[in-house]
C-alpha cells in the first residue's frame, strides 16, 4: 500500500510507544475480559490492532474520520487476520448516541497534540462514560498549553492551518481540573522515553529524534521542538 507507508508499517512493526502504552494500561487494568474498548482517531487500525492481539479476550474498535483510512485499514486488519476488532467512520465531535456506555475504556494516540484546544476533545469522550479514558501526547505539568505549529518548507501541503503541523503541548493542572469537574480523576501519568537512541533525520527534516539532556538520556525532539511524550490514565470515580 503505497498510502500512509508509516502507519501500513507499524502493524509489523509497532512503535516502542505503541508498546509502551500498551504496558502501562495492561499493568492498570485496564483490559478487562469480555469489555469492549474504543481507539478513537485509530487512524488504519495499527495501535488497536497490536493492542488485540496483546489482550485477545477485549473487543476493540477504531473511529476515524478519513474515509479512505478507514476502507484501507479494514482491509489490512482482514488481511493479517486481527481478530475481535472493528473499524468506523466517525467524528470525534459528533459520536452517536449509541456509543454513550458502550465502551468500557476509551484511548488515543497522538492526535490530542493536533487540536488547539483540550477541553472539547476530553468532553465528547467523558460525554460516553467509560470507566477510563487515557492518552499518549504531548503534556506540561504547570497551568500553561503551549501552541506549536511547523511550517515544513520540505512538504508545502501543510499549510497554516493544517492540523498536521501541530504539534500542541497542553496542562496537565487543566485536565486534572477538567477531570475533577466531571466525576473523574488522573490515576496515572507516566512520560514516555524510548529505550534506543533514535537517529536525527537527515537534513534537519521533521521527524522524532533522541539527544541526551538534563531531562533524560533520550530526550525526544522534532527539529527544533522539544516533545514532553507522557501517558495518562484516568478513571470515573465509584
Amino acid at each position: 500500500m503505497k498510502r500512509w507507508p508509516n502507519e501500513v508499517a507499524q502493524f509489523d512493526m509497532p512503535h516502542y510507544s505503541t508498546m509502551a502504552f500498551e504496558q502501562f494500561l495492561a499493568s492498570r487494568g485496564c483490559f478487562r475480559e469480555g469489555t469492549k474498548v474504543l481507539d478513537i482517531g485509530s487512524g488504519l487500525g495499527a495501535n488497536f490492532g497490536y493492542f488485540s492481539g496483546k489482550n485477545p479476550g477485549v473487543s476493540f474498535l477504531g473511529l476515524d474520520y478519513n474515509a479512505d483510512k478507514v476502507e484501507a485499514g479494514k482491509h489490512l486488519l482482514a488481511e493479517k487476520n486481527i481478530l475481535c476488532v472493528d473499524l468506523e467512520l466517525g467524528d470525534w465531535f459528533n459520536l452517536p448516541p449509541q456509543y454513550v456506555g458502550q465502551f468500557d475504556g476509551i484511548y488515543n494516540c497522538h492526535t490530542l497534540c493536533c487540536f488547539k484546544r483540550i477541553e472539547p476533545a476530553l468532553q465528547a469522550i467523558i460525554s460516553l462514560s467509560p470507566r477510563w479514558l487515557a492518552f499518549n501526547s504531548l503534556f506540561y505539568e504547570g497551568p500553561m498549553d503551549v501552541l506549536i505549529h511547523i511550517r515544513d518548507y520540505n512538504k508545502p501541503a501543510i499549510t497554516d492551518d493544517n492540523p498536521d503541523g501541530d504539534f500542541n503541548i497542553f496542562s496537565l493542572a487543566n485536565i486534572r481540573d477538567i477531570l475533577s469537574s466531571n466525576d473523574y480523576v488522573l490515576v496515572g501519568d507516566e512520560p514516555f522515553y524510548p529505550p534506543k537512541d533514535l537517529p536525527r533525520p537527515a537534513g534537519g527534516s521533521r521527524g522524532s529524534y533522541t539527544m541526551r539532556t538534563e531531562l533524560h538520556e533520550r530526550t525526544q525532539f522534532s527539529g527544533p521542538v522539544y516533545l514532553p511524550w507522557r501517558f495518562i490514565l484516568a478513571e470515573r470515580r465509584a
